[in-house]
């Protein structure tokens, strides 16, 4: 309608079109002002999958030193399965492939399993 308007009738003039993407886009920088752009939400939600890789590491580290000096290390193993069991209901719940369903119960009860051993519920 605008460019009907501009074209036809005269009433607005392509300086004015301009104007106004110009203020609808200013606008929409206003009310987004504490949202993410695409750009930053890609970084943010890389650097929580990186953080739990140098999570996995450093669990995998301390489980391999434990086991070589001949310690338990369930404390380790549960840390893993609880983030795998997380990530795995999530991907199920957003994407609803079954396989992920199987992999977060099993993780999830790895988990339990491993909690419940560290305690000394279970031995």
């Amino acid at each position: 309608m605008l460019l009907y308007d501009s074209i036809f009738t005269g009433t607005k003039t392509v300086g004015d079109m301009i104007m106004d993407k110009k203020e609808i886009l200013e606008k929409n920088r206003q009310q987004n002002h504490n949202n993410l752009d695409e750009r930053e939400k890609k970084i943010y939600n890389f650097s929580f999958g990186l953080g739990a890789v140098v999570v996995g590491i450093l669990c995998l580290v301390f489980s391999v030193y434990k086991a070589l000096h001949h310690e338990p290390f369930y404390e380790y193993v549960s840390l893993i399965t609880a983030y795998l069991c997380t990530t795995f209901i999530y991907q199920f719940t957003n994407l609803r492939k079954v396989m992920y369903l199987v992999a977060g119960i099993v993780t999830g009860l790895a988990a339990v399993w491993c909690i419940m051993v560290f305690f000394g519920v279970i031995t």
